[in-house]
């Protein structure tokens, strides 16, 4: 059985183990979307590898480096506080909430409420 997964903060420590054990079995945990801080070339490695429908960075100014690394692989790139919180209300089965302090609050309660 298919678990839809999101993973935000997925350059961090926690986001690096959960994408470790996602990579063993992509086919049983597809990704919806991955998100980090600024590490756009991680985040897009990632994302091209487990084949996610979204990445988001949460800078606005490395957006264009984003969507540049995702140009022609029909991966969505987008940027800035309201793509995170876009991004956690996306159909997921789970949603690991690993961005680190105050900046993760927001997009935390936007997975919860989505439910």
């Amino acid at each position: 059985m298919q678990r839809r997964v999101s993973i935000l903060g997925a350059t961090g420590s926690v986001g690096r183990q959960t994408i470790d054990l996602i990579a063993r079995d992509p086919e049983r945990y597809p990704v919806e979307a991955l998100t980090a801080n600024g590490n756009v070339e991680q985040l897009a490695r990632d994302a091209v590898q487990l084949r996610a429908r979204l990445a988001v960075t949460a800078d606005p100014a490395r957006y264009a480096d984003l969507k540049a690394r995702l140009a022609g692989t029909g991966i969505e790139a987008a940027a800035g506080p309201d793509a995170l919180i876009e991004a956690a209300q996306r159909p997921a089965d789970w949603v690991m909430a690993a961005i680190v302090g105050s900046a993760g609050l927001a997009p935390t309660l936007a997975a919860v409420r989505r439910g």
